[in-house]
């Protein structure tokens, strides 16, 4: 009865687990760890760990930790390492290994388990954290001490008691920019923070700017409503919203506003559900999707407006066959403030043109989203294989791109999908 309940646990848990032998061949593998490997159940016999993970590039963290035990008897209690699986997919994953002991007699029952856990988007915002803590120890250093030097030659008795005020804000600032440059130096970065708290915090610290620099409250109190406007949290107007009737109206305003473009929106509705949100939300939202997806689309190619439903789920998927996004900015695309292309080359676009970009901000207040209204934000990409590296420029129109001849060879050459997932708490019958 125990070896029963045990295995219904195994077979049910939402972390990875298998086992291995020391000769290196997989004993028991859950479905999460098929899922998450990427390996059918069926695959795996009469198959070793080598011929199944080893001729992935990239993986050789992970497969330190498994061949370790399996090769030196060796296991290590605990290891962060990346993971390629064979259809290009890149995980991070927390791994666990031990041994598993049985009698004597029976050694073909003695090896390793390995229990992993998927941390790919701790790891990318622990990223995207790191970056913008980066960039704020090296970019405010120069200007702030710039600032303060130059604040010594406007002082007079005149202006004794406002200069005091800007000096005391600025040394505040010098406090903060020493502090972050000693966390980046420490590396802490070990808690996911609160996005919505973080928001409120910036709030709190705008009003009381307002009430301690009237001469600026005009422009604090403009800045303080363009936060609160884009990133807007009201949970009060969460009601039952049709799905199908906000991607229609969101197709039709995108169409109109990229009209001087010649992207072709398609939607392939499966589905009409109802979801529990706030129909505003879900609006900015499918706009901001759009929006990136129209913008990183050629001339001459597709975005897809998809809606379907998955076992305990709805998901409404976003996909364009555009350029598509590096693995490196994958990592960091929901941190904010972050462009994949140099800032310059945005300077001159206006919305909807191809490369247009934007602040940075769009998918960082999608997630947020995501956490306040409790759906998924997913997102997997390949970048154009004729343009590999982050300043590789596309033609803009697949006629002008002299590596394809057609929008069907465009599509394979890259693309990006973005899923909004609504699980059944979320949606209504």
């Amino acid at each position: 009865m125990k070896q029963n309940i045990s295995s219904v646990i195994i077979e049910c848990m939402s972390d990875g687990l298998i086992v291995f032998n020391f000769h290196g061949q997989i004993t028991h593998m859950n479905p999460a760890a098929s899922d998450l490997l990427g390996i059918k159940m069926e695959e795996i016999k009469d198959k070793t760990y080598f011929q199944l993970f080893m001729n992935e590039p990239g993986n050789d963290a992970f497969n330190d930790l498994i061949l370790d035990g399996i090769q030196k008897g060796e296991t290590r209690l605990y290891g962060e390492a990346p993971f390629r699986r064979r259809d290009g997919r890149r995980f991070d994953f927390a791994v666990t290994t031990s041994f598993l002991r049985s009698d004597p007699a029976e050694e073909e029952k003695t090896g390793i388990v390995v229990v992993f856990k998927d941390i790919t988007e701790f790891k990318a915002l622990d990223r995207a954290r790191e970056r913008v803590l980066n960039h704020l120890a090296h970019e405010l250093r120069t200007p702030l001490s710039i600032v303060l030097t130059s604040l010594k030659r406007l002082e007079s008795s005149r202006n004794e008691r406002p200069i005091e005020r800007i000096r005391r804000n600025l040394e505040r600032l010098q406090d903060i920019q020493m502090e972050v440059e000693d966390i980046v130096k420490q590396g802490a970065f070990e808690e996911k923070p609160d996005k919505t708290s973080c928001l409120e915090q910036i709030l709190d610290l705008m009003e009381l700017l307002e009430e301690e620099e009237s001469i600026h409250k005009e422009a604090l109190h403009f800045f303080k409503k363009w936060i609160k406007d884009f990133f807007r949290i009201d949970q009060s107007k969460v009601q039952s919203v049709k799905i199908r009737e906000h991607i229609l109206k969101a197709v039709d305003s995108a169409e109109r506003l990229s009209s001087h473009r010649s992207v072709e929106l398609l939607t392939r509705i499966e589905a009409d559900p109802n979801i529990m949100i706030d129909p505003d939300i879900l609006n900015k939202t499918l706009m901001s999707l759009l929006k990136n997806a129209i913008e990183n689309t050629p001339d001459g190619g597709e975005v897809i407006i998809s809606l379907y439903r998955q076992p305990g789920t709805v998901v409404l998927e976003i996909k364009d066959f555009g350029i598509g996004i590096t693995e490196q900015s994958q990592k960091q695309i929901f941190g904010g403030f972050y462009h994949s292309l140099e800032t310059d080359l945005y300077s001159t676009k206006k919305p909807f043109d191809f490369g247009a970009g934007g602040k940075g901000l769009d998918l960082l207040r999608i997630k947020i989203f995501g956490e306040t209204y409790h759906f998924k934000v997913e997102c997997e990409s390949t970048r154009c294989q004729y343009i590999p590296r982050e300043n590789d420029a596309c033609p803009k129109s697949i006629e002008k791109c002299p590596h394809v001849q057609s929008k069907k060879q465009c599509a394979r050459s890259g693309g990006t999908v973005f899923k909004l997932i609504f699980s059944n708490e979320t949606t209504c019958s």
